[in-house]
């Protein structure tokens, strides 16, 4: 309770400190950063799982409010893109491959794991399942989501000219719930991680209240307006337990593991920005959107930033959504196979 208290102190000032100073996401970031820094002296820090949980809840539900009946409208353009973000996968994976393996010098199955962007969680259980280092995977995803989160709010500024204090300033929600929607809110946001965490899908707490409030939204039947207090605190919560990942790790391991991140995190962001200049002459539909909807960072934390700026959150989320679903998906499909072959060749021969 002690480590928690203490992450979440640091938390709060940390996100007051980058609020104060207008960052993007400044929130998250500062609680993030805050967390990062305390970690590196040798700080004891922990964010409990149901705490987490309760935020990824939140945050979901919060996404499924950027939904309206409008959405139907233009949700057939999106195939394009997902298709490019299906290629751009395809690209980036065993690029990141290649650089664990030549750059980082992480062994075969550690760079493989760590390479692909899904899941923190999934990545970590399956890579440790096929002999790679869970802690090394752990670091490797947790350091690349923080490095993109530290750059791609400046990123978006230099290469879209969006004055981005401006944006967040105008768009936050400042709408407070009555009781009866806060009651009907609070209800469908925990309905709906229950049945997603009963079928299973992955990241229940986050995909289940943003399916079910995403469709009260699309049919019309409810119009949630979300206080800006609310989305502070989830950002604190969710930022701290980025940040406390690092926790116990030694200040040189910390170094090494974010140089090596800040390179990998340079080349995937090269691609994205390709990638989203080619569809946005295409598809029209906004660059800065479609950066948010191919960077590999966390649908939590991307789908929190394009909320804040208001910069098509709905678009944003859903390509994550797929993202997430397909690779947890697949990778144990393929990471099943992978181990029935290994195991075959290591059986002694008659």
């Amino acid at each position: 309770m002690k480590k928690a208290i203490y992450s979440l102190g640091l938390g709060v000032i940390g996100g007051a400190v980058g609020a104060c100073l207008d960052i993007p996401l400044g929130w998250l970031l500062g609680a993030m950063v805050a967390n990062i820094a305390a970690s590196m002296q040798g700080a004891s820090l922990a964010v409990p799982q149901w705490l987490k949980s309760i935020a990824f809840i939140g945050l979901g539900a919060m996404l499924g409010t950027a939904f309206s009946p409008e959405l139907l409208d233009r949700v057939h353009r999106w195939s394009v893109t997902m298709a490019g973000m299906l290629c751009y996968l395809a690209i980036a994976i065993p690029c990141a491959f290649y650089y664990g393996r030549k750059v980082t010098g992480f062994d075969k199955l550690t760079a493989a794991f760590s390479s692909i962007p899904g899941g923190l969680g999934v990545m970590v259980i399956l890579g440790a399942s096929a002999g790679a280092n869970p802690r090394t995977t752990a670091l490797a995803h947790t350091a690349r989501l923080a490095t993109i989160l530290m750059v791609l709010p400046f990123l978006l500024r230099q290469l879209t000219g969006i004055d981005l204090d401006v944006t967040a300033a105008a768009n936050r929600p400042i709408a407070s719930l009555d009781l009866a929607n806060a009651g009907l809110f609070v209800s469908l946001a925990a309905l709906g991680s229950l049945i997603a965490k009963g079928l299973r899908l992955p990241s229940p707490y986050l995909l289940g209240p943003l399916i079910l409030i995403a469709s009260t939204q699309v049919t019309d039947l409810t119009d949630f307006a979300i206080p800006i207090v609310f989305i502070n605190v989830t950002q604190v919560i969710i930022g701290a337990g980025i940040g406390t990942a690092f926790s116990g790790a030694k200040p040189h391991e910390l170094f090494k593991t974010f140089m090596l991140s800040s390179g990998l995190t340079l080349l995937l962001l090269a691609l994205v920005i390709l990638f989203a200049y080619v569809f946005n002459v295409w598809t029209g539909i906004g660059f800065a959107a479609l950066l948010l909807a191919f960077v590999p960072g966390g649908l939590a934390e991307i789908g929190m930033l394009a909320l804040i700026l208001n910069i098509d959150p709905v678009f944003v989320a859903s390509h994550h959504a797929v993202r997430v679903l397909l690779i947890t998906v697949t990778v144990p499909l393929l990471a099943s196979r992978w181990l029935k072959r290994q195991q075959q060749r290591e059986k002694p021969t008659a």
